[in-house]
């Protein structure tokens, strides 16, 4: 989810334009012509330059707190991260208790972190503190009315708990999170990212909040009213499966869907209780294969099902109608499936994946993939790709399922391959690792090596495996 979240997880700083001065009121009345020349400037990258020289013109200015805060507010929305970054930091040497620079912080280290540099969580985590200290010592500024000093306020604590919030999260301290992120949520309703993590939180923790499938149907109106079909098909998907797992079958759902998407939605009272009770794994996995047709599950429902088998009779029955239905799927290994998997680890002849969401998100392999030749260059660890293969066999507990006779599907080649860089190679080791070549007017031929395929002059990049 992280991808498709990043997009719709906007905060753009706001800083008041109203001064609480006038013109008369300057000793020099050009500082006040140049800082609202400044500050009306419509581009954004411009209207930061301009508070910048504003400043070195007037160095000591009863505007400089302002004028520091517009020019980050403008490098932001100017998607100059770095100098928006560089003027917090000039704001924080001056007054270590700005509201606006410690936002910044938070949001610039939550963007960093959303997309895998988890180096800055600490940062984020010591900023968003640093902001809830600040925020109870906020004293409204002049040129503020006090609604607006009020929205700014619930602003401000949603993206700081709502930080510290997705910091729990991560750390599956799901008590802490859904206490930040409910907090974050009622000063914020419509933040995406936050009440989707909340979800997240009161669905994975341990027992299970149903409020979650509310906070989720909700975060799906979210995210159509952004025009951002991929997150609400995606958190969908997430949130439907656990439903499913919680009460057995999909009933109800859409009704909830429907009832979150008013703008002004709230969970209706005793939700949770109008959800009948949650069937243990082991039961969902019998019900999911009496209530369908086991060749038409997902693969995370194979999971479910496979993973449970020794949990009861009826247990047995289910995987044993899951596995006969794969196996006829594959009419005997002259079809192969195609799955989408995160790489673990990977070496020229085993893949380790994850194949369901929950296996992902823990890092942890739950399908053994042999591939039907030596792959190289590797798919990087934790890549997405798309395998294709024969399910020869699976293990219910550690769950594993076996793929053997595997290939990278066509989609997936440059994920272990790459352009021809120039100069061409002169000699290549005889080494057989298959390559598929592309050549300039399109077509591909398979070389012995990634070496071979690149010393054609035709070929213009290469993909590990033979052509398709």
């Amino acid at each position: 989810m992280r991808w498709l979240l990043m997009a719709l997880w906007i905060v753009t700083l706001t800083v008041p334009t109203l001064l609480a001065q006038d013109r008369n009121s300057f000793q020099i009345p050009a500082e006040y012509d140049n800082y609202m020349s400044a500050l009306n400037t419509r581009d954004p990258a411009k209207r930061a330059s301009a508070m910048e020289v504003f400043l070195a013109w007037y160095p000591s200015s009863v505007m400089r707190t302002e004028a520091l805060q517009q020019a980050m507010a403008a490098w932001q929305a100017a998607n100059q991260p770095d100098k928006a970054g560089a003027i917090a930091g000039k704001l924080l040497q001056s007054d270590p208790s700005n509201v606006h620079a410690l936002a910044y912080r938070v949001y610039a280290a939550r963007a960093r972190a959303l997309q895998g540099d988890s180096s800055v969580l600490g940062q984020m985590v010591a900023a968003a503190e640093q902001g809830l200290a600040a925020l109870s010592q906020w004293r409204k500024p002049a040129q503020l009315s006090d609604d607006a000093f009020q929205r700014d306020k619930q602003r401000f604590t949603a993206q700081f708990k709502g930080a510290l919030g997705y910091f729990a999260l991560q750390a599956k301290d799901y008590e802490r999170a859904r206490r930040y992120l409910r907090e974050a949520v009622a000063a914020d309703p419509g933040n995406l990212q936050d009440v989707y993590q909340l979800a997240v939180a009161q669905l994975e923790g341990s027992p299970l909040d149903a409020l979650g499938f509310w906070y989720a149907a909700r975060s799906i109106a979210i995210a159509r009213t952004a025009k951002s079909d991929a997150a609400a098909i995606e958190i969908d998907r997430y949130a439907r499966s656990r439903y499913r797992i919680y009460r057995g079958s999909e009933e109800g759902w859409k009704e909830i869907v429907a009832s979150a998407a008013p703008p002004d939605a709230q969970p209706p009272a005793n939700f949770a209780k109008s959800i009948p009770r949650a069937l243990t794994p082991a039961e969902a996995a019998v019900v999911v294969v009496e209530e369908n047709d086991p060749g038409s599950l997902s693969f995370a429902d194979w999971a479910l099902v496979l993973r449970h088998r020794d949990a009861s009779a009826a247990n047995k029955a289910a995987a044993d109608k899951v596995w006969t239905a794969i196996l006829d799927k594959q009419e005997g290994g002259s079809t192969r499936l195609k799955m989408p998997v995160k790489v673990i680890s990977a070496t020229p002849d085993v893949i380790e994946a994850a194949l369901t969401d929950q296996a992902q998100r823990a890092n942890e392999s739950d399908l053994h993939i042999v591939l039907a030749r030596p792959l190289a260059p590797l798919p990087a660890v934790g890549a997405s790709i798309s395998i294709i293969g024969t399910l020869s066999e699976y293990h219910a507990q550690p769950f594993k399922l076996v793929m053997t006779g595997a290939e990278l599907a066509e989609e997936s080649l440059p994920v272990a391959g790459g352009g021809c860089a120039d100069p061409r190679p002169q000699m290549c080791t005889r080494e057989y690792r298959p390559a598929c070549g592309l050549h300039r007017d399109g077509s591909r031929k398979t070389y012995g090596n990634a070496c071979t395929a690149c010393s054609d002059p035709e070929v213009v990049s290469q993909a590990a495996g033979a052509c398709p």
